[in-house]
Order: C-alpha cells, then structure tokens, then sequence
C-alpha cells in the first residue's frame, strides 16, 4: 500500500511515542483484560470533498489516541471500533489514510477488531483489511469477535448498504438475513459472557419482517451481559429491554473526532466490591462541540454548555456485571 512521505514521517512521531520495550528484545506487556473501544472514526482519505478543503480535525484525533493507546503500561490486548471508519462514502482512499496509524497497534501486537457503520463501504475496506474475509463469522458481512481474559465482545454487521461504491447509505442499520439466522444459531449456546456490539443501537434493528428489534431479543442470548453500539456520537448509558426482568446494560461511545462527545471508552474486566466478575467501561472525554461538524468552532463560540458537559462527565463509568 503507498504511503506518502508525511504519513510516513508521523507513524515514526507517533511510534516514537510508545513504550520503548516495544522496540527492545522482549516482548510488550499485554492486559488480557482490556479492551480500548472507539466508535465514528470518520478518517477523510481526501483533502478536498465536493469542492470543499476537509478538515483534519478526525486524522488528528485518530492519530492522538494511538499514541494514547501505545503509551498505555501494559497495553491493551484489545482495540474495538465500533463502525463508521470511513468519512462520509465508504471510499477506498479513507481507509488508505486511516490505516498507517491503526497499523501502529497491529505491528505492536495490539488486535484491532473493526465493525461497519452507515458511512463504511465493505468492498473497499476489505481492500485495505482483505483479513476479514477470513475472520468474519458470516460470509458477506464483517461479524467478528474480540476475546478478552472473561467475556468476548460480538461485533455485528449493522450496515445497510447500497450496492453503488463511494454511495451514500441509509443512516439506519440493519441485519441481513444470514447474519440473523448466524446469531440465532450461535448466540443461545455461546460459551462465554459476552457484550453485542454494533455501529447502531439494539432497538433500531429489526429481526424477520420487522416484528421485534434486537432489543426484545437479547433475552433469548442467555449469556449477553450488555450492548454496546456509536452511530449517535454522545456517550449514554441505560438498559436494554428494560420491560424484561432479564435487563442487560447499553452503552453509546462518544466520537473519536466528528462533533459530539470527543473521546473513547477503556473497557475492562474486573471484580466488584461484593466479589463478582463485571466489566466496566470509564468513558475517557476529551472534547464536546456541535454544528461544526469536524471542524471545531472556534473558543469565543464556545457555549459553557460545552465545557460543562465535559467537566462533568469526568470519571463517567458503565458496568456489565459478568
């Protein structure tokens, strides 16, 4: 794949910035039991769209965070995106550009479980990552797992995808026919605890003709402990068929970089104050702003609302009891 020679110049700054016993003779640290979870990358493979000069603002963040996760003592086994890694068309140049620095924690042993979004196109990213052709779980869509030491996360394929490259998508998700009839199959007899994940929300996909959501059917997976999907770029945090007694957590992931919340979430397995296995996710933000877009208004436009929102969501955590 061509690199240019900036991109070349900033893996090696950003290399530069992991821990050294990366590059030494041992092997690095790794937490089993942690997962680094990003969501609406939106990396633009082009400096101009429609006649418009793109902003940088998605590269830089998507830059930042590597080394964030690269500098992390132990590293993480794990990085999940959840979907939407593409800008705005699924174009082939978006996934050349974003995938110099995402191949910073390949070669550092880190796997890196990509999901697809309403902006990701399946062709062109599997040009760029041809892998999943192998790794997918359903052939003709992108369905995956990442393990960790106690549970797995189960990305699903939730994009709606026309058949036209470079084309703009239905923003809402969908399951197609044999991935339902995968998970049907598979998902009540999973060995594990595990967490669904998806670019859309459980209760925006449909099951059969439409007659129940994701949602009403996560009760029938007696080992999900949770969802977790981006696409609405604000962190939330709630419950999943809450009618049921059987209730599992959601979680939403903010943005890496594309207006919203600003940040990612760090995942990790753990144990309780009353001595159960849970995970919990602490939401790591680092930035909020609307209307722009990607690109960020500037500081005197800047309601207090928006640093407000971050100030307060310091320290905001979700946890999945195992």
């Amino acid at each position: 794949m061509m690199t240019t020679r900036k991109e070349f110049i900033a893996s090696l700054c950003a290399a530069a910035l992991a821990p050294r016993r990366l590059f030494a003779a041992g092997k690095a640290d790794f937490d089993d039991s942690l997962a680094v979870l990003l969501s609406d990358v939106h990396v633009n493979g082009n400096d101009e769209n429609n006649g418009k000069k793109c902003s940088a603002t998605m590269r830089y963040w998507l830059r930042e965070n590597v080394a964030e996760i690269l500098r992390m003592d132990p590293l993480p086994r794990n990085v999940v995106i959840f979907g939407d890694l593409a800008y705005l068309h699924g174009r082939l140049v978006d996934y050349q550009r974003s995938y110099p620095d995402l191949k910073l924690l390949v070669d550092a042993g880190v796997k890196v479980t990509i999901g697809m979004g309403n902006h990701d196109h399946r062709k062109a990213f599997l040009e760029v990552w041809p892998e999943y052709e192998k790794r997918t779980l359903v052939p003709g869509f992108i369905v995956s797992t990442a393990s960790l030491a106690d549970f797995d996360i189960v990305m699903l394929d939730s994009l709606n995808e026309k058949d036209e490259p470079d084309s703009w998508n239905p923003v809402g998700g969908a399951l197609g026919a044999a991935e339902q009839e995968w998970m049907l199959a598979e998902l009540p007899k999973w060995p594990r605890p595990f967490m669904l994940g998806a670019h859309h929300a459980a209760w925006e996909l449909r099951f059969g003709k439409g007659k129940k959501s994701l949602e009403q059917m996560i009760d029938s997976f007696p080992n999900c402990r949770g969802f977790i999907h981006g696409h609405d770029h604000i962190w939330k945090t709630g419950i999943v068929n809450w009618r049921n007694p059987a209730t599992v957590p959601f979680m939403t992931l903010p943005s890496n970089g594309f207006w919203g919340d600003i940040g990612y979430a760090a995942l990790r397995g753990t144990n309780t104050a009353q001595g159960r296995k849970a995970a919990v996710a602490k939401l790591v933000l680092k930035d909020f702003w609307l209307g722009g877009g990607a690109k960020k208004p500037a500081r005197d436009a800047r309601p207090p609302m928006w640093d407000a929102r971050v100030a307060d969501a310091a320290g905001a955590r979700c946890t999945f009891p195992l």
